[in-house]
Parts: structure tokens; C-alpha cells; sequence
């Protein structure tokens, strides 16, 4: 009992040591499982002979643009790769709006973005690894010619931290303009009435749906879009 009460109060601690945004990343993570829970159900229940409707028919729609990029970029091995492209397409977007809910982004924090941009780099790896062959993976550092080894190796390391960090300014960068607005707008007074207060609570949401909604989907498009494209390069040219 001593060792399992010693176990909760490290981890509750842990918990509350954790940044916003890591914290707003564990409820995003369990927020998506249970809703790709109760999509499962509805699918699995709904009627064959009736269209999708709701929250069904939005899903659909995402998986099936999904699926059609991978098959563009990805061909007969698309199957390989679409479920990871989706995931990652959910996560980003849902995190980069999670502000309009009261959350800090988890994209809006390096160590999270650059983490998505090493499993995406991982990803490319093994896509490579797939293809070729491990022996002939490793030869490839060594074309056109030896001396590009250390080029070589560079270049593979730097894409997945380009990934991430892309992805880390672009959010924090909207964020950042986001304040600029909001403060600019707050000291606006004509006397003693507070004009921009009230202008900036009208303003709000329009500005939310442009940063958070419209950008956040733009971001995550190109970050999806990018590992898509670098995940071709790794595949035989004549399958894709």
C-alpha cells in the first residue's frame, strides 16, 4: 500500500509540474479516443441503406481526403501509411484550435512539435528502410559519392526538426499577433470610455476563426502534406 500511495503521489506531482500545454495534449489524446469510440459505434450500428449524417459524415469525408492523398502520393502502399497520416492530421488540428476552449495549444510548445516531427522522421526512415533494404539504406549515404556522407546524414536529421519547428512558429507566431491585437485594441479610449474594450469583444471571434481555425487548418495540411510527400520519396518511383 505504501509503495502504490508513494507511486500516485509521484505521478500527481508529475502531473502538476507539467506544462499547459502537455496537460492540454493528455486531454486532447483521451478527448480523440473516445471519440473515435463512439464514431466506431455509430458506424458499427448505423443503417447500410441511409446516408451518414453528423458527426459519421464528417469522419467519412476525412478519411476518405486522407486516403485519397495517400493514394496519390503513396500508390499501392498507401494502406501503410494513411492511418498514420490521419492520426496525425486529427491531433494537430484539434490542438492547434484547442485555444478557442480555453486550452494552451500543445502546439504552441517546441518540445511537442519537434516530437511529432521526429516520429514523422522516424516514419520516413523506415518507409526507406522498407523499400530498399537496410544494406542498401546505409549504401545510400554514400551516393553520388563518399564524401557526401556527412551531407547526407545532416540532411536526414535536419527534416524531422524542421517539421516541428515549422509547425512551433507558425502557432506561436498567431498567437503572438493574436496579444499584439488584443493589447493594441485595449488602449483605446476616448476619455474615460473604453472604446477598444468593447471593440476587442466584438473583434474576438473574428479573429479567433482566422488564427485557430483557418491557420491552425493550414498548418496542419502543410505539415501532413510535407510528411506525405517526403514518405513518397523513400518508395520505388515505378509503384507510386
Amino acid at each position: 500500500m505504501g509503495g502504490d500511495r508513494l507511486t500516485y503521489l509521484t505521478f500527481f506531482e508529475f502531473y502538476k509540474r507539467m506544462s499547459p500545454n502537455f496537460k492540454a495534449s493528455m486531454i486532447i489524446i483521451a478527448f480523440l479516443i473516445l471519440l473515435v469510440i463512439d464514431i466506431g459505434i455509430r458506424v458499427k450500428y448505423a443503417d447500410p441503406n441511409k446516408p451518414s449524417k453528423g458527426i459519421v459524415l464528417l469522419a467519412e469525408t476525412l478519411v476518405s481526403w486522407i486516403n485519397d492523398m495517400c493514394i496519390t502520393n503513396h500508390g499501392k502502399y498507401w494502406k501503410r501509411y494513411a492511418p498514420y497520416i490521419l492520426t496525425m492530421a486529427i491531433f494537430i488540428f484539434v490542438s492547434n484550435i484547442s485555444g478557442l476552449f480555453g486550452f494552451a495549444s500543445p502546439t504552441a510548445n517546441v518540445a511537442i512539435t519537434v516530437a511529432l516531427g521526429v516520429i514523422a522522421g522516424f516514419r520516413i526512415q523506415f518507409a526507406s528502410i522498407r523499400t530498399v533494404g537496410f544494406k542498401n539504406y546505409l549504401k545510400s549515404f554514400l551516393e553520388p559519392t563518399p564524401i557526401m556522407l556527412p551531407l547526407n546524414i545532416i540532411s536526414e536529421i535536419v527534416t524531422p526538426f524542421s517539421l516541428g519547428l515549422r509547425l512551433f512558429g507558425n502557432i506561436l507566431s498567431g498567437g503572438v499577433i493574436l496579444s499584439l491585437i488584443y493589447n493594441t485594441l485595449l488602449m483605446i479610449k476616448i476619455g474615460w470610455f473604453p472604446l477598444g474594450g468593447i471593440l476587442s469583444t466584438i473583434i474576438t471571434p473574428a479573429f479567433h476563426a482566422i488564427f485557430d481555425i483557418f491557420f491552425g487548418a493550414i498548418q496542419t495540411y502543410v505539415f501532413i502534406l510535407l510528411v506525405t510527400v517526403f514518405i513518397s520519396g523513400k518508395l520505388p518511383e515505378e509503384d507510386v
